[in-house]
């Protein structure tokens, strides 16, 4: 009953956060389905580096390649030298090379239209499986490319989830994913994520955080929160 009580109450809080942060920063539009294809390079290309160096690459390969079928039969060195903006390169190239052989030997063609007939849960075990995609990539490619309610979990998110006493400070990160998205209410996981991105980087910071400024002081549990309330004052 406790913990049954505890869920109960964390997704009343976790509707309170959200209406907060949107009136913060505005509630987050829902964009246009991506391609779910361009969405799984883009998260690779993301891993380890910012959006703005990940997007960068990721425009340099829209350029270069009129379809994912032309990268696959470049060479791996090419492939590297022009994503070198997103880092990790020589890992990146061949991981992006390597999942769109796979998704091509599994459905005959560089397409991830199978998984608008899956569940949530099938869906990410079929991107799991694929060498390289753990469990953000996998679940951004549902979220933003299908509309399915699984949560993908940055390192913004997770942070910002934990000081909130959302998540237990003792979870790891690829715990987090399916925690939250447990936790959220399906409606909101598409919202709650990129509003919660969007706190974490204008104001819950790694470093130095804006405690100060906060809309989420009173509902924070994160311990060292009176430390930093005069941050930036």
């Amino acid at each position: 009953m406790k913990s049954i009580r505890t869920l109960m109450a964390n997704k009343f809080r976790i509707i309170k956060v959200l209406r907060l942060v949107n009136r913060a920063y505005g509630r987050p539009k829902h964009l246009k389905k991506t391609d779910p294809v361009d969405e799984l390079v883009r998260t690779i290309l993301s891993q380890n580096t910012n959006d703005r160096n990940s997007l960068a690459a990721f425009a340099v390969l829209k350029r270069e390649f009129r379809s994912w079928e032309a990268l696959l039969k470049a060479p791996v060195g090419r492939i590297a030298r022009l994503i070198k903006h997103a880092g990790l390169s020589n890992i990146k190239a061949k991981r992006i090379k390597g999942v769109l052989a796979e998704i091509k030997r599994r459905e005959s063609r560089i397409s991830l239209t199978v998984l608008k007939q899956l569940d949530p849960a099938a869906g990410l075990d079929y991107l799991r499986s694929l060498k390289g995609v753990g469990p953000k990539t996998a679940a951004c490619v549902l979220l933003f490319g299908f509309s399915k309610p699984v949560m993908p979990v940055d390192t913004h998110i997770f942070r910002v989830t934990k000081r909130l006493g959302l998540i237990p400070g003792r979870l790891n990160i690829e715990d987090a994913h399916e925690a939250l998205t447990k936790l959220v209410p399906k409606r909101l996981i598409y919202q709650f994520h990129l509003g919660i991105i969007e706190h974490g980087r204008r104001t819950c910071k790694a470093q130095n955080p804006r405690c100060g400024f906060c809309v989420l002081y009173n509902v924070c549990l994160f311990k060292d929160k009176r430390r930093y309330k005069g941050a930036g004052q």
